[in-house]
């Protein structure tokens, strides 16, 4: 069934028109998802076995990568922050924002694509580099889907050295190489998050080798693709010296370097997203009732760094901490879009969260805003089809707290 499904994302292509069918085919890829990690946790699949299963998750990636964007358009910013970087640009920098007319003579159907056009970079620097990188070596929506992919695949190779590490079952691996959100969000749309979430598995599996500096230096790498690393290090606090601090500042001073020359515009566009963006939100919309539209921002932000520092301060273990961390993210954040829920799975992978692995799966129904959207309609998804979005994660975290509750 995850084959067929598979090849009917491929098939399929650009979905953002046909929501109602490719959410069919995402429902039924995600129920065999899960009985297939029932089957293979009651084979305990390793070996051989799982190795073929590993390559079978990357054939259906190899069908993808071809393909254009199923779902989103952010990876046509890539493609054109790389290229500007190639010509001397500098993509956090007003002057060099995509609608700007110095780097007009480089526009071409992926600049037609790209969304938000006047503003400048987002994504933190290190990414910035990797998309220059990419970009020499192919200007194209492939090159990044490759590399993006790569970069997933690496995450399964960390991910298995966590688990023996840990002495936990191999076959958990397929709870992030099988997922179908992984498959749609990474092959399929191009979304970023692996270059980041890699970064997790190598830092726990640092953590579990007695080497904290070599995790506080993953965790700095993965901030500077994209910021959540960063608030888990806060969760990890007690783990590291202040020496510890030393590498991930160099490795930032050094991949900001090349782009100082924008000055705030470093910044520019993460405030815009902070302020105005809202999607999908849940706790934030009781945040907003409590502080405002422009209190909001700041209290999600003081919770999320008590929340991550009160961890730190009592220890918890690490896997553990840095999942709580995420699901703040997505319960607390402003938007809650469904790639976001990637920083889940290769925690998932070495700690049972039944709720939050479901939350993988119902995610995908913030999709169902898109028709509205392109119809001329918000932004945003009613009410009710946010609570079938959590509804059943709050259902399967209900029956998980009695059981807990029923066993004392």
């Amino acid at each position: 069934m995850l084959c067929a499904c598979a090849w009917q994302f491929a098939q399929a292509g650009d979905a953002t028109r046909a929501i109602a069918p490719h959410l069919a085919v995402f429902g039924a890829a995600f129920a065999a998802y899960l009985l297939a990690l029932h089957a293979a946790a009651r084979l305990e699949l390793r070996g051989r076995g799982l190795h073929a299963a590993l390559l079978l998750a990357l054939a259906w990636r190899g069908l993808l990568v071809p393909a254009p964007p199923l779902l989103s358009d952010d990876v046509y910013r890539y493609v054109w922050e790389g290229r500007v970087q190639r010509h001397g640009g500098n993509p956090y920098a007003w002057s060099d924002r995509p609608e700007a007319a110095r780097f007009a003579h480089l526009r071409d159907p992926a600049w037609e694509r790209m969304n938000h056009r006047d503003y400048t970079a987002i994504y933190p620097p290190l990414w910035q580099l990797a998309a220059r990188a990419t970009s020499a070596v192919h200007d194209s929506v492939a090159a990044f889907k490759v590399l993006l992919v790569g970069c997933e695949a690496l995450g399964w190779l960390a991910l298995l050295s966590l688990l023996r590490a840990r002495s936990l079952p191999e076959w958990r691996v397929l709870i992030a190489a099988w997922s179908p959100l992984a498959l749609v969000e990474i092959a399929g749309s191009a979304h970023l998050e692996p270059a980041a979430t890699l970064f997790l598995p190598l830092a726990l599996l640092a953590l579990a080798r007695g080497r904290a500096g070599a995790a506080a230096l993953a965790l700095g790498a993965g901030a500077l693709v994209k910021l959540l690393p960063g608030l888990v290090a806060l969760a990890w606090l007690r783990r590291f010296r202040p020496v510890h601090a030393l590498a991930p500042l160099l490795l930032a001073a050094a991949a900001t370097a090349p782009f100082f020359d924008a000055g705030s515009g470093l910044l520019r566009s993460a405030q815009g997203y902070a302020a105005f963006w809202r999607f999908n939100e849940t706790g934030f919309a009781l945040l907003t009732a409590l502080a405002g539209e422009t209190g909001a921002p700041q209290l999600a932000a003081v919770l999320a760094l008590l929340l991550a520092l009160g961890l730190g301060w009592r220890g918890v273990e690490p896997a553990r901490a840095a999942l709580a961390v995420v699901a703040a993210f997505l319960l607390l954040g402003p938007s809650s879009l469904p790639w976001y829920a990637l920083w889940l799975l290769p925690l998932l992978v070495v700690v049972e969260a039944p709720a939050l692995l479901t939350l993988t799966g119902t995610i995908a129904l913030a999709y169902l805003a898109l028709p509205g959207w392109q119809s001329g309609e918000a932004w945003q998804l009613p009410w009710a089809w946010r609570a079938l979005e959590y509804g059943p994660c709050a259902a399967v975290a209900a029956v998980q707290g009695w059981r807990v509750w029923a066993k004392r």
